[in-house]
């Protein structure tokens, strides 16, 4: 089985899913990718990721410990567009994670490009705005409007990457099996949502 998790950005998803991995005894796939996109473009991983997180200011660098940035980030800045060849690179890599099974896999629209399939779990990760602004204040140190602007700009980017690049809707129910408000849950029960959906999906 695989799952794949998307997510408002700040929602906790990494640390769910992670939780989620370690309970099914699935691989995690989230820093993985940008090592196999950068030796299929023979390119560094410090590339790939410099690719993905084009045009931040060092300001908004310190958000990347929250969440890593996902390659919709990069289609937002008028530096260095959105590389074809990248999103083809990470959609191959998605494939042939999802091909060796037993995988949880983040970001990268994942659950978009595997599809509906009766081996596929796709996880949508969300809650509410102020939420989010809170949990990223409270976990880097930064105040209330760099962590609002930053979630507001990664969700904005996301719903782009989605919309131009697969004709989709970012949050749309019918593209996820499951949708999990985070708030509501907290991490240990929303991860336990996720194993209980994979093993009653096998």
């Amino acid at each position: 089985m695989i799952v794949t998790i998307s997510n408002e950005y700040g929602s906790g998803a990494v640390a769910i899913a992670a939780r989620a991995a370690q309970a099914l005894g699935y691989e995690l796939i989230d820093r993985q990718l940008p090592v196999v996109v950068a030796k299929r473009l023979s390119v560094t991983p410090e590339e790939v990721e410099a690719g993905e997180d084009t045009g931040r200011s060092v300001g908004e660098r310190l958000l990347t410990g929250l969440e890593l940035a996902t390659p919709e980030l990069a289609a937002q800045s008028a530096q260095e567009p959105f590389d074809e060849e990248l999103l083809r690179a990470v959609q191959t890599a998605i494939r042939e994670y999802a091909a060796r099974g037993n995988a949880v896999i983040v970001g990268r629209a994942a659950g978009i490009v595997l599809g509906a399939r009766p081996d596929v779990v796709r996880v949508f990760m969300h809650a509410p705005r102020d939420w989010r602004v809170a949990r990223v204040v409270e976990s880097l140190g930064v105040d209330e409007r760099t962590a609002g602007g930053e979630i507001d700009r990664v969700d904005r980017a996301r719903a782009a990457h989605v919309r131009d690049w697969y004709g989709a809707t970012f949050g749309d129910s019918r593209l996820y099996d499951l949708s999990i408000d985070t708030r509501t849950f907290g991490a240990q029960s929303s991860a336990a949502l996720i194993v209980a959906a994979v093993r009653s999906r096998a």
